[in-house]
């Protein structure tokens, strides 16, 4: 199993994205979390962050655990399970322990900034062409479908 794979939102991607689509991935929130306004609101968002910040935790970037606490946070229980059963072969079970007992209020932040301004680029640029199939509302919703486009017909030509 890769990242994307592994990401509750894969179904969605790979869906139209139509009513029944948004329906199901919405039945996967856990709207009890305050971030969870992130998974509902914005899964374009929310799915570049999740690639990204486990993309860092698998290279060992420890100071990403939080932040891949707080994305698996916006899910249900279920959800989250499902997740982290995913994981087990792309990370060490340290890491799956703390992901599944530990709460991200109680982990101290480590402020990066290149990691920061890395994940910030992502989210403009969608390097894991994710296809919005409808209209984008964002600005960054906007640019990332550009690139997507625009890698698409780069290399349709080669």
């Amino acid at each position: 199993m890769n990242i994307a794979q592994s990401s509750p939102l894969y179904e969605y991607w790979n869906s139209d994205q139509d009513e029944n689509d948004e329906n199901k991935r919405l039945l996967k929130l856990n709207s009890n979390e305050p971030a969870s306004n992130l998974f509902r609101n914005e899964p374009y968002k929310w799915e570049n962050l999740y690639q990204s910040v486990l993309k860092n935790v698998i290279s060992g970037d420890d100071s990403s655990i939080k932040g891949l606490m707080v994305l698996l946070s916006t899910i249900s229980k279920k959800e989250k399970d499902i997740v982290l059963n995913s994981l087990e072969d792309l990370l060490d079970k340290h890491v799956i322990y703390k992901l599944k007992n530990e709460k991200y209020q109680d982990l101290k932040s480590s402020k990066n900034f290149y990691t920061a301004l890395r994940i910030l680029l992502t989210i403009f640029i969608n390097p894991y062409d994710l296809e919005l199939k409808k209209k984008p509302k964002y600005l960054y919703e906007k640019t990332g479908m550009f690139f997507y486009k625009f890698r698409k017909i780069v290399l349709s030509n080669q």
